[in-house]
């Protein structure tokens, strides 16, 4: 695992559509949702003659961690859903977990921490999980 500013990167060594399945898969086993999907594959440009490798943007989010977070301060709805966007790279996918607060060096609303946190240590553990199960498939544990 690759560790940037702003988000985590997971390495899943599955094509795209069968990482994509493990994804949603692993975010339901963490009672998290995907709320809504977002093909990105015409925004990322291949090389010169190259068609660009498939992308999706997962919008995440739990209905009651969000009505926790909001329950004291509706501008934690800011915060929500969480973003992951996925990247064909290859025979293998990219998951990369984007962080709003540590990208826009935010602190949240005092309601919403222990919620938005609890988010994204679920969402941190599907992927982690999504990533150990492709290398698991692929004898590499």
């Amino acid at each position: 695992m690759n560790t940037t500013s702003a988000g985590r990167t997971y390495v899943i060594d599955e094509d795209f559509d069968k990482a994509l399945k493990l994804v949603r898969h692993a975010l339901a086993e963490s009672e998290l949702a995907v709320t809504s999907e977002w093909d990105t594959t015409e925004n990322r440009r291949g090389g010169f003659g190259q068609k660009p490798q498939r992308s999706r943007l997962l919008l995440v989010d739990s209905p009651i961690l969000m009505f926790e977070a909001m329950a004291l301060d509706r501008a934690a709805g800011a915060l929500f859903p969480l973003h992951v966007l996925l990247s064909a790279d290859g025979d293998r996918t990219q998951a990369v977990f984007v962080e709003p607060t540590t990208l826009f060096a935010l602190r949240p609303p005092v309601g919403a921490a222990g919620p938005l946190e609890e988010m994204k240590s679920r969402i941190r553990a599907a992927l982690e999980s999504a990533a150990a199960r492709s290398e698991a498939h692929h004898g590499k544990l």
